[in-house]
């Protein structure tokens, strides 16, 4: 059990300046959420690392609430079935994002409203964070690894207070040879993009090389990739949780293997940023109406947002707020 208990506590823990700030009252509040859930090691990480991993956040029934709506969503582009135990190339080759997922099934306000990866978002972006995007990187066998990138932003836009943030659930088991995420641990710092020879190569070829001679599926499953100097392979179970710092390398490994790998990605921005997805969207009240009371729920859709007037002109009335620092 964590033993956060006071700032001086705070401070031989976490011994970075920005942490040993607590006389900010938005900090404390999200140092004792962190504390209260038994993060404080998984904050350790997230400041030393860039990113953490949070086990078993997701029951089974969510884990299989959410696969099934994810399921639901790929079956109807590519207009058959899937079987994410025994897919081959021909059913569903390399990945494929599936986008806006927020309102396609009730699972997905819930799991985006799980305390502890929010805990330690709010602790990234601060409690005035919200929502950019919810989706599924689902990835069948063959294809192209994902390339080694930072989220969001390109160099001399990072900073070390973070402006985005990713949460990446685990909906079904992740190793090499099932497709699993690469991260690199104490990127984060570099404040840079990865150059081509940090990326992905294969003998002296890099990604780029690659993707321009424009190789046909069976061609490309015989490259044999090269998982990138400092990389690590997160090899963790469906309902596990990785977060991690914006500015964090990641990237993936090919599916080697039948089946799909399967995730939800949750990725979040401070509020003055613009959201890879529209808020707004009045085409779905059942589900404001069903967190109505939830004031959490209201600000990640961006309901407190300042910005974003149109005839009616800005709200000075304090029903919408500007955070005063990064953690409010």
């Amino acid at each position: 059990m964590s033993q956060l208990k006071s700032s001086a506590t705070v401070s031989e823990q976490f011994p970075s300046p920005l942490l040993a700030a607590t006389n900010d009252p938005a900090l404390k509040r999200t140092l004792e959420r962190i504390d209260t859930l038994g993060l404080t090691s998984n904050l350790l990480e997230l400041q030393l690392q860039g990113y953490t991993v949070v086990k078993s956040v997701l029951s089974q029934d969510r884990i299989d609430r959410a696969k099934a709506a994810i399921l639901r969503r790929v079956e109807s582009t590519v207009h058959k079935s899937i079987d994410p135990d025994t897919a081959t190339n021909d059913d569903f080759n390399g990945m494929s994002y599936q986008h806006y997922l927020l309102f396609d099934d009730l699972v997905f306000p819930e799991i985006l409203l799980e305390p502890k990866p929010l805990a330690l978002i709010n602790y990234l972006l601060g409690e005035s964070c919200v929502l950019s995007s919810m989706g599924s990187h689902f990835r069948g066998p063959g294809g192209m690894p994902l390339g080694v990138h930072a989220d969001g932003q390109t160099d001399g836009f990072l900073t070390d207070a973070a402006s985005i943030a990713n949460c990446n659930y685990a909906l079904t088991p992740y190793s090499q040879e099932q497709g699993a995420l690469v991260i690199f641990p104490g990127s984060h710092l570099k404040k840079r993009q990865p150059t081509l020879h940090e990326n992905w190569k294969t003998h002296d070829e890099t990604l780029a090389d690659i993707m321009g001679k424009k190789l046909s599926p069976l061609e490309l499953d015989e490259v044999n990739w090269k998982l990138p100097r400092g990389a690590v392979t997160m090899e963790i179970e469906p309902g596990d949780a990785v977060i991690w710092h914006g500015n964090t390398w990641h990237g993936g490994w090919r599916r080697d293997v039948p089946g799909a790998r399967i995730n939800l990605a949750a990725y979040f921005c401070r509020p003055f940023m613009s959201t890879q997805e529209r808020r707004g969207d009045d085409r779905h009240p059942e589900v404001f109406a069903r967190y109505a009371d939830d004031p959490r729920f209201a600000t990640l859709m961006g309901e407190k947002v300042f910005n974003g007037w149109q005839e009616e002109g800005p709200d000075f009335t304090g029903q919408k707020t500007s955070p005063q620092g990064l953690y409010d």
